[in-house]
């Protein structure tokens, strides 16, 4: 679909600016299909179109994402997290606003951007077990995990990969066990070392503490001003 876009944007003739989103860890040889299909995008845009801008955001953070929001879910009707691995992978998750912000500032400026490549991560490193913790914080329950180790996290997906593989129709993911996210959490994804990055689009991304994490309040039991934890002098074993 991307070298799609490409094409007819190339042969309109009159489509000077042409970004594609991808992926940060993005990679041809990716044991993770989306991954590997994120790569093939970038490649074929590249191709049909060599002054396109490419946008490689790390997991992005706000209102609907993929990730908070199914760890709260998740936490919120079964009292508990599982971390694939440890949770020592590295990630640097990423406002989703920031992203936006750096699409736009590519499109406006004087053509510095055409025919870049720009990772954008987050001001911030965090481990996926500290990733949750900043979860749990927010929605004010106490971190309850388990760990699951990675080769029976890819046997929990596997049966279920099979399946998608199989139906002749779409169906829906796991939220948790799905295998692309176990590969995914397997490997850190962090902004380069040499890489373009906000810096060079005139920005500075936020830190997720604070308001772009502030629609994760919904989960709090008994609604946003309360919680299991809202008071942290009483013990969650007091009876």
């Amino acid at each position: 679909m991307a070298e799609k876009f490409a094409v007819i944007a190339k042969e309109h003739g009159g489509i000077m600016r042409f970004v594609q989103v991808s992926c940060l860890g993005s990679s041809l040889s990716s044991p993770s299909r989306f991954l590997r299909a994120k790569a093939a995008g970038e490649e074929a845009v590249l191709k049909e179109f060599p002054e396109a801008t490419v946008m490689k955001p790390a997991v992005m953070i706000g209102t609907g994402d993929r990730i908070m929001n199914r760890w709260a879910q998740f936490a919120e009707k079964y009292g508990f997290l599982p971390l694939i691995g440890d949770g020592s992978t590295k990630i640097q998750p990423v406002y989703v606003i920031d992203v936006a912000s750096a699409i736009v500032a590519a499109l406006k400026d004087d053509g510095t951007s055409m025919g870049k490549v720009y990772e954008l991560g987050g001001p911030e490193i965090f481990s996926v077990h500290e990733l949750a913790e900043l979860m749990y914080d927010m929605i004010r329950e106490w971190p309850c995990y388990v760990n699951v180790p990675l080769p029976i996290a890819k046997a929990i997906s596997m049966p279920t990969e099979v399946l998608l593989k199989k139906v002749p129709f779409p169906l829906p993911n796991p939220d948790i066990f799905n295998l692309d996210q176990v590969h995914a959490f397997a490997t850190d994804t962090i902004v380069s070392e040499n890489a373009l990055t906000f810096m060079d689009l005139g920005i500075v991304p936020h830190k997720l503490k604070g308001y772009p994490v502030e629609y994760l309040i919904q989960y709090r039991k008994g609604g946003p001003q309360f919680g299991s934890t809202v008071s942290e002098k009483v013990n969650p074993d007091w009876p």
